[in-house]
């Protein structure tokens, strides 16, 4: 059997003696340090190599000794394969193999008698691995577990939430909720959220057979297509929020948030808003749902009100950085209404939707006009292709930081208010020359949320290097707004035509969406008759 021993200055003297008593049982014994003496050495540097040994199978069992043998019994266990406990009596040392399979001892060198550290030693070299089933039973889901941490931290996605961001799925469909597929990218991505909106809905209806069944149910119920509308999507909302529900709990209500927008038709009426997020609101029935509102002028009364009145907001459809100034402080202010009411401030969410893409594909045709027309602004135009949306997500951080960090807020936190996040929203890469994962490389930072289409999920998933980029490059992002404007091009005149666009978008397919369901409702009539 081969041995390994290691040792930083707590353990030094320890380690020489008992390297000689390990080779005078007959054992081969190979020293991974400390080779001489340095009080202001550090322990991992030498537990570690042979922690690694003993996992890769270079040597079978492994000592290691630090002052107290606490440190070394830490970092030992960091290694995957490793299994090493504090040891200070014979018993723990033949018991730890024979039932865990435990194959590296710490040992403290200033407080446990050389005497005994042989008897020790002598107890956990002769004791093997029973394999019995209730003990491979429990080592197999100690292994389980130890493999699956592993490939969590291989896991672009997964490490984004080390940066203090979470990653929600803009994607919901009945079918991955009836296969089990989405408790499967929960864990497998580490989703903290999901969002929804008409387009995504308007898809998994017509692209798919996944409700046909329900919408013949409902027929039989004399159901009109509103009410079919209303119900199928309550009714995946409900499902996904409860699966979401643990995160929701494990998190204390910072995420495991799942959304659900009111019809786009009311993007410009405040009381219809606010009637119907109080309607599905209380249709889902569930602490984590947010109820989607557009960031357009009507709609800040809206948020303000819902907020008032308890309801978690998603606001969606936000370009402009004024804007966004203007939707924290409807959040702020509701808050504000339910604290003078002597309402409970905690576990209220919101996010602030802040979308992306489409400000590229706005601005960029604009830009490659200038840059092919030559002159002295050609280089400035060309330089700021791709990167507009970005430098304006950026700023949008800083009024973030700006507004939740004022003595404004703080007094509402005092009473456990949260910061209404931002949400980076449609993080598809629409130009195939650019990264199809830029929305997320550039805008990773902290207390931020980024919703992020399937395919993009995948691509992530495949080449992200997540690091925290969100306030790098503050300067080049002021940059590229400061040389926009130079160029002539106005980004609040275009933030408000995306606006006014983005509430297009969503209307046309709820309207295609509503078609499709009252075909479907006609299809089932004529089948239920």
């Amino acid at each position: 059997m081969k041995v390994g021993i290691a040792a930083d200055h707590g353990g030094f003297d320890l380690k020489g003696k008992m390297a000689a008593f390990v080779e005078a049982q007959g054992y081969t014994v190979v020293d991974y340090g400390a080779y001489h003496y340095d009080k202001h050495d550090d322990y991992p540097d030498f537990v570690v190599p042979l922690a690694k040994a003993v996992a890769n199978g270079e040597v079978d069992r492994g000592i290691a000794i630090c002052g107290s043998g606490v440190g070394a019994s830490i970092v030992a266990n960091k290694i995957p394969g490793a299994r090493a406990a504090l040891i200070t009596e014979t018993y723990s040392a033949h018991q730890g193999v024979e039932h865990d399979d435990m194959n590296i001892i710490c040992l403290g060198g200033r407080v446990i008698g050389s005497v005994l550290v042989e008897e020790i030693i002598k107890s956990y070299l002769k004791a093997a691995y029973t394999r019995e089933d209730r003990h491979q039973r429990r080592l197999n889901k100690v292994i389980a577990l130890e493999t699956k941490e592993e490939t969590m931290k291989t896991n672009p996605l997964v490490n984004v939430y080390s940066f203090r961001q979470s990653i929600w799925m803009d994607f919901i469909r009945r079918g991955i909720l009836s296969s089990g597929e989405l408790k499967t990218m929960i864990e497998e991505y580490g989703l903290k959220g999901i969002t929804s909106n008409p387009s995504i809905f308007e898809e998994a209806i017509n692209g798919s057979t996944d409700y046909s069944t329900a919408i013949q149910e409902l027929v039989r119920q004399n159901k009109n297509t509103d009410e079919i509308y209303e119900t199928l999507a309550v009714e995946d909302i409900q499902n996904a929020s409860d699966m979401f529900r643990s995160i929701y709990e494990e998190t204390n209500a910072v995420d495991g948030y799942v959304s659900l927008e009111v019809s786009p038709y009311l993007a410009k009426d405040t009381n219809g808003t606010i009637t119907e997020g109080k309607k599905l609101w209380a249709a889902v029935n569930r602490p984590n749902v947010m109820i989607k509102v557009p960031g357009t002028q009507e709609g800040l009364p809206a948020i303000q009100q819902l907020i008032s009145e308890g309801i978690n907001v998603n606001v969606t459809l936000l370009f402009g950085l004024e804007r966004y100034r203007a939707v924290a402080n409807a959040y702020i202010t509701g808050l504000e209404h339910r604290l003078k009411n002597k309402q409970p401030l905690d576990n209220i969410a919101s996010v602030a939707s802040f979308f992306l893409s489409r400000i590229d594909v706005m601005i960029d045709p604009q830009l490659e006009k200038i840059a092919a027309a030559g002159g002295p602004n050609a280089a400035v135009a060309k330089s700021l292709l791709g990167k507009v949306a970005i430098a304006n997500a950026k700023m949008s951080y800083q009024i973030y930081k700006e507004l939740f960090n004022s003595p404004r807020f703080r007094t509402l936190a005092e009473k456990g208010a949260r910061p209404q996040r931002l949400l980076w929203a449609s993080t598809g890469t629409k130009n195939p020359n650019y990264s199809p994962v830029m929305y997320i490389e550039h805008l990773i930072g902290p207390d931020t949320v980024n919703t992020v289409p399937l395919e993009t999920l995948k691509a992530y998933n495949a080449q992200g290097e997540p690091a925290s980029r969100l306030e790098e490059g503050l300067e080049d992002a002021k940059k590229v707004l400061t040389d926009l404007a130079s160029l002539g091009i106005v980004l609040d005149d275009i933030t408000e035509k995306l606006e006014v666009e983005g509430v297009e978008k969503f209307n046309k397919p709820f309207a295609k969406l509503m078609e499709a369901l009252e075909n479907k409702r006609k299809e089932a009539l004529s089948s239920v008759k």
